[in-house]
Formats: structure tokens, C-alpha cells, sequence
């Protein structure tokens, strides 16, 4: 779904169209929870923060002055991650999961999960938001924030620290 479109679902949600949160239910369900789960590391967790990102939503979208409604919800799920992983272990890494994206190569996949689960929070979240949420890292830098060389710097030690993972190393 082009930005454009799905902009204008949000302005139909504030204008009362409850068929236009489907639509956006639909198109942002997944980004969702792959930010909660690289976050959280808990199938379980990461269904809960994206059902509580849906609900917050639903009863209270964002208002037109949001120039990016998807990197407002992508926001909203890092909050309610790192709030919830904050009041749990104080930061502390969950055990890893695997996500639930289907793939042609399962065992690749489940390599490079393990993979990214090993990097540090901060990095998951970055490439996650790149990777899985489709924001620049200019959208990413005001949601984390730092400053947009620090994001990309970040960005690309995630990069090069998962080439070393899935080459048999080790960080």
C-alpha cells in the first residue's frame, strides 16, 4: 500500500470509517510485530504489544498533523516494547524466538533470527525499523532518538555484525 492510501485510511478512521482500520490492520500488522518481537524476543509479549498498538489505534488514531502515520505506529510499538522490557528485567534480553514470516529457506531464516536476537537492542531496532518497517533513516533517527549519523553508523555495525554471525563467527 502506497503512503498515500494508507494516509488517507487514517484520515477515514478520524472521520468515524471503522472499514478503513481493516485496511490498515491489514497493511501494518506485520511490521508490528516483527519491531515487537526483535525487541521484546517473545512471540507471546510481541502479540500482546501488537494487539495493544491496534487497540491504542483504533480508539485514538492520529491526528492529521502526523506526517507519517506507519513511523507513528512503529513508534508506538518501540514505546510499549522497551516500556514493557524496562518494567521486566530492566533492559535485560529476553530468551530468543523466531518470527512467524514465511520464507522459501525456513532454516535460513531461523539462522539469521538467531543472528539478529544476538545483536544489541538498539542495532534489532534499527534494522528492524529499516528492514521490516520501510523507514528512512531520517524516520528512524527522531524515533530512537539520535542523530542521523549515529542511526546510520549503527545500521551499518548491525549489518557487518550479522555477516560475522552467519559466516560461523562470533561477536
Amino acid at each position: 500500500m502506497q503512503k498515500t492510501d494508507l494516509t488517507e485510511h487514517f484520515s477515514k478512521l478520524r472521520n468515524g470509517d471503522k472499514s478503513a482500520f481493516t485496511e490498515i490492520y491489514h497493511e501494518l500488522k506485520r511490521p508490528v510485530y516483527t519491531i515487537a518481537l526483535r525487541i521484546v524476543q517473545s512471540k507471546e509479549t510481541a502479540e500482546d504489544i501488537t494487539q495493544e498498538v491496534f487497540v491504542r489505534l483504533y480508539a485514538s488514531p492520529p491526528d492529521a498533523s502526523v506526517r507519517n502515520p506507519r513511523a507513528w505506529c512503529f513508534q508506538i510499538t518501540r514505546n510499549l516494547a522497551i516500556d514493557l522490557l524496562k518494567k521486566q528485567h530492566g533492559m535485560q534480553s529476553p530468551d530468543t524466538q523466531d518470527t512467524f514470516a514465511p520464507i522459501s529457506d525456513i532454516e535460513l531464516r531461523m539462522d539469521l533470527e538467531r543472528a539478529i536476537s544476538h545483536l544489541p537492542c538498539e542495532e534489532r531496532e534499527i534494522l528492524t525499523l529499516h528492514l521490516n518497517g520501510g523507514l528512512h533513516f531520517k524516520e528512524i533517527s527522531k524515533i530512537v532518538g539520535l542523530t542521523l549519523p549515529s542511526v546510520y553508523r549503527r545500521y551499518q555495525k548491525a549489518l557487518r555484525s550479522l555477516r560475522i554471525l552467519m559466516n560461523g563467527g562470533s561477536l
